[in-house]
């Protein structure tokens, strides 16, 4: 019976020590409005765009397709820190990829690639 005990408890413990495909991603699901946009010049300033309204925003949903009010439509995949978006505008036929380092914090998510930072907040 001990044997039997000790082999079930190892089972138990190797399955729950799977790969996690689904790394963080009930976290960025959802609707999140993009509110700043930072940028790095090559002169050392920082541009700064603040946005006003509530229809530039980016939707991850749990079928892993992505929206944007702006940039198209696609699909995303989640790594560690972060999202690989691959889009196509609403004007174009290819498929571009980008890939972001991300932060979530509450209801803020930080995008971030190169010299340019997307600042969003889910309402």
């Amino acid at each position: 019976m001990k044997n039997l005990t000790t082999l079930l408890f190892s089972i138990i413990i190797l399955a729950s020590c799977g790969k996690n495909d689904d790394l963080n991603l009930d976290e960025i699901q959802g609707r999140w409005f993009v509110f700043s946009e930072q940028r790095y010049v090559s002169d050392g300033t920082i541009m700064i765009d603040t946005i006003n309204d509530r229809e530039e925003y980016f939707e991850f949903r749990a079928d892993k397709t992505f929206l944007s009010t702006v940039d198209g439509f696609g699909f995303y995949e989640i790594t560690r820190d972060s999202v690989h978006i691959n889009f196509r505008r609403y004007d174009d036929e290819d498929y571009r990829r980008f890939g972001f380092q991300y932060r979530i914090s509450g209801n803020d998510l930080t995008l971030s690639e190169g010299n340019a930072t997307l600042n969003m907040k889910r309402l």
